[in-house]
């Protein structure tokens, strides 16, 4: 070996411990940082990472580095913290549509904090009937409008969902889920959408669907079942077996932070947002009616109406005829020339009338100077009224009631007469008919959000149908944007219709008058609208026969049953 040689090899063996001392050293301080480009824990990388053992609570993590036996150097550097996977939230079959978009809405608000899933095992879980109470969302058991029946037993409806018995059920995806969380798989038919399920039952008849509260319709009537219906005014949701609650589930801090972000209903039925709407048919408190108020009581005639009435937030009545001071005692068998005694009042006081239509024929018999006697009367009384004034501008005006939010718009007319009962420039009277000026009237109030109740004092027909002039003459209101049609003219009781939406009632006979002489002047209806957010949802209907020539009574289930059969039959149902 060279001399040169040996100084190299020495020059190496010296080194030797100066490279253990330094790796030595190196060891003590520990794991050098990662670099800023590293992948985050967990994530796929080519190159071998530290073993992490990772403990996570909701928004932290801490990790520690496996490095054998040997504890870490109190002087280590700390790990970095790791980043927590966002929230998932989720939401069961069947939950409400309108509280999956909310709960979607919430999630938007923090992209970063949570996202939206479709799986049950997620961190925040939409569920029926547990959980944290959330909402409470009511639903209706529905019928086509042309069904007798007024109540179905649950038993009957379990009955239907699980085999198959009786009445068929008609379901959207929703609702199917919903029986199906309550009474197991059934044998239904599913349909899409709300137009499609409510044309699915007409087509059917003997078909019930569950229905949410807020999405019903006037096509569609409500059974009551538990011994309740959601349209009831005294409504308890803790006792009607179709009222679903919602709730949270999962980890207390994980709901926490959906809650501070969730801003969706409570539920779907507020009561403070509904409106009930009693409309009727004739009165006229003269002659035989009269006569009874006088031999049996000033409120005899009300007497079973009076419940249905009051219940209404507003009732409305269509007297034809004036009160005048020195109008004559009552006779049995009177002329057609009519004015009612001013006590008579206290009846339409009693029974809890709010608007008063002066559409009728009547008004002036016994001459216009009391056209403005008679509305004092009932401004003094706090009734309000439409379809007729102290003159022709005040008849033109329309009657707008405002109840819960509802704007509700009473509109009216009488095309026929007679010319000396219509108001003019400077008498008064009911409002003859301009149809034109009409229709654009109840454009304008629709356009505005109205709910327009418009009505007809018509041309009287003894029929249960109506003429296809009357059927025209009611169609043009419907489609000039009326919510509700109501023919107030009928002494004798007619059939329904929907048209353009609208909801008509030809005619609803008489309510406080003396005809007895045939089954259609003695029946008599009470149409209940309930309006909600604004929109006219569902109709009750109130039958009644009238005796002693004055005051209408309950009818009997057969009665009912026998009339609703007539009236949806001539109304082609």
């Amino acid at each position: 070996m060279g001399v040169a040689h040996l100084q190299l090899a020495r020059t190496v063996l010296l080194s030797i411990p100066f490279l253990f001392l330094l790796l030595a050293c190196r060891l003590d301080a520990g794991p050098a940082a990662p670099p800023a480009t590293q992948p985050p824990v967990g994530a796929d990388s080519a190159e071998p990472q530290p073993t992490v053992a990772a403990e996570v609570s909701r928004g932290t993590a801490t990790a520690t580095v496996a490095t054998g036996d040997r504890p870490a150097s109190p002087t280590s550097t700390p790990a970095p913290t790791a980043t927590s996977a966002p929230l998932v939230v989720s939401a069961q079959e069947g939950v409400p549509a309108e509280l999956v978009a909310a709960a979607r809405a919430a999630v938007e608000q923090a992209p970063s904090a949570m996202v939206w899933g479709e799986s049950e095992a997620a961190d925040v879980l939409l569920v029926l009937g547990e959980g944290e109470p959330l909402a409470e969302w009511i639903y209706a058991v529905v019928v086509p409008f042309a069904t007798v029946a007024d109540a179905i037993e649950m038993e009957s409806l379990e009955a239907s969902w699980r085999a198959g018995e009786g009445m068929q059920a008609i379901q959207t995806a929703e609702t199917a889920s919903l029986l199906e969380h309550r009474w197991g798989a059934g044998s239904g038919e599913l349909v899409a959408g709300q137009e499609a399920l409510v044309d699915r039952l007409w087509a059917q008849r003997a078909a019930w669907s569950l229905v949410p509260f807020h999405q019903l319709t006037p096509s569609l009537k409500v059974l009551r079942s538990g011994g309740q219906s959601p349209l009831d005014p005294a409504f308890d949701p803790a006792a009607y077996p179709f009222t679903v609650r919602v709730g949270l589930a999962g980890e207390p801090q994980a709901l926490a932070r959906f809650r501070q972000l969730w801003s969706g209903p409570e539920t779907n039925r507020v009561e403070e947002r509904l409106t009930r709407v009693a409309m009727t048919g004739v009165t006229a408190l003269v002659r035989a009616t009269a006569y009874q108020m006088e031999i049996r009581d000033t409120l005899y005639p009300g007497e079973e109406v009076r419940s249905v009435l009051r219940a209404a937030d507003i009732a409305h009545i269509s007297n034809e005829v004036s009160f005048v001071p020195d109008c004559p005692e009552p006779h049995y068998i009177g002329p057609p020339s009519f004015c009612s005694q001013p006590e008579y009042l206290a009846l339409l006081e009693d029974i809890g009338i709010d608007v008063v239509e002066l559409t009728g024929n009547h008004l002036n018999d016994w001459g216009r100077q009391y056209v403005p006697y008679t509305l004092d009367l009932y401004a003094d009384a706090s009734m309000q009224t439409f379809g007729g004034g102290r003159n022709l501008e005040e008849a033109q005006a329309p009657l707008i009631v405002e109840h819960n939010g509802n704007q509700i718009a009473f509109v009216g007319c009488n095309p026929v007469g007679p010319p000396g009962g219509w108001a003019t420039a400077d008498a008064g009277g009911s409002l003859p008919c301009d149809y034109q000026a009409l229709y654009a009237q109840i454009r304008e109030l629709s356009d505005q959000g109205h709910v327009v109740i418009a009505t007809q004092q018509y041309w009287e027909g003894y029929h249960y149908k109506p003429t296809v002039a009357q059927v025209e003459a009611f169609h043009a209101l419907a489609e000039a944007g009326a919510a509700a049609v109501s023919g107030s003219h009928g002494h004798h009781v007619q059939g329904f219709d929907f048209h353009n939406g609208t909801f008509i009632h030809y005619g609803l006979g008489n309510l406080f008058f003396d005809q007895m002489d045939r089954p259609g002047t003695r029946q008599t209806l009470v149409d209940t609208y309930i309006i909600y957010d604004g929109r006219l949802m569902s109709v009750e209907l109130w039958t009644g026969l009238i005796e002693h020539y004055a005051r209408p009574r309950m009818m009997t289930p057969a009665e009912r049953r026998q009339l609703l059969q007539l009236l949806f039959e001539v109304s082609g149902w």
